[in-house]
């Protein structure tokens, strides 16, 4: 009998776990929030285009904020089913990405991911935070993800920047101006009232986060800092910072502590800009990235070789 090679169990593994999460999410999806979640705008601007309406063409306001005209590229595929299945099957294979980037990283413990609070809230509503954080193993789409969730994507991408990224991305911003070449300043014009937090400047914990810049060589200390200057709506967007632990007992610790407040009370986990996640998640963050830093340099140190004491002279003869 032939032994399973790697890949292979990785593709079996990821294929479970985004086969799950489609399951689980249809459930939200189907009996406890009718609808495709979030998914909802890739699919409305698809049918949108195709139907020769503008998308753009209603009032926004806080819970009604539209996305950049490139998301209809990812409701394409999923118009002919019903909407509950496409927004399940969307998360489905977002997270069967993201848990196949992280086997192929070779950090399996990476996949507590699947374990924390902001995971769970994005599966309830079929958000786009997984597939965000699988850009982290998939550079070529990063930039491309920047095109639909600018505010949360943006902090990979700048970490994560190829040559065929940038082309793709590149090709489907000039085909959405082609298609409408105003909707970039519409759609801005749209999301005034778009319900944020930027966890830089909240007090009194948000400025300490700029310690980070102090390793900014490091990509993960960029990206903390990248997460903490840009906006994001609820907790359902941090899922990347479970980037930033760099062993399985710090991925537990970060885990436990995204679930303190929900367990508390569910309602204050779910909250629109969610000030418990700096003190709670983003400062924890920090800490461990500085120990990290601390850890690697200590270990360099010892790696380097000790230095040779001067050969003494030879004694001379009188």
């Amino acid at each position: 009998m032939r032994s399973i090679s790697p890949y292979q169990r990785s593709l079996i593994v990821a294929l479970g776990i985004g086969a799950l999460a489609a399951c689980s999410c249809l459930v939200f999806r189907q009996r406890v929030f009718p609808g495709p979640g979030d998914f909802n705008w890739a699919l409305n601007t698809a049918q949108a285009l195709i139907s020769g309406q503008d998308p753009y063409n209603f009032v926004p306001s806080a819970l009604h904020v539209p996305y950049p005209l490139p998301v209809a590229l990812f409701g394409l595929p999923f118009l002919p089913l019903p909407k509950p299945l496409a927004g399940a099957l969307f998360f489905g294979l977002s997270s069967g990405l993201l848990a196949y980037g992280i086997l192929r990283s070779g950090q399996p413990w990476r996949l507590m991911i699947f374990l924390t609070f902001p995971y769970f809230y994005a599966l309830i509503f079929a958000q786009w935070s997984p597939l965000v954080m699988a850009t982290w193993f998939f550079p070529t789409l990063a930039p491309l993800l920047v095109l639909v969730k600018p505010q949360i994507a943006l902090p990979i991408a700048i970490n994560r920047i190829t040559r065929p990224g940038l082309l793709l991305a590149a090709a489907v911003l000039l085909g959405s101006l082609l298609i409408s070449p105003t909707w970039p300043w519409r759609w801005l014009s749209m999301t005034q009232d778009y319900e944020r937090i930027i966890p830089l400047l909240t007090l009194p914990f948000g400025p300490l986060l700029l310690i980070a810049l102090y390793y900014w060589r490091d990509d993960r200390a960029r990206l903390l800092v990248g997460i903490s200057a840009l906006p994001f709506r609820g907790a359902y967007d941090l899922v990347a910072l479970w980037l930033l632990p760099g062993s399985a007992k710090q991925m537990i610790i970060l885990v436990g502590l995204g679930w303190l407040i929900p367990l508390y009370d569910f309602s204050l986990g779910i909250s629109v800009r969610p000030a418990w996640v700096v003190p709670m998640l983003f400062i924890p963050s920090l800490v461990l990235l500085i120990i990290n830093k601390f850890r690697e340099r200590q270990l360099q140190s010892a790696m380097l070789p000790a230095p040779s004491l001067p050969e003494p002279e030879p004694l001379r003869s009188e």
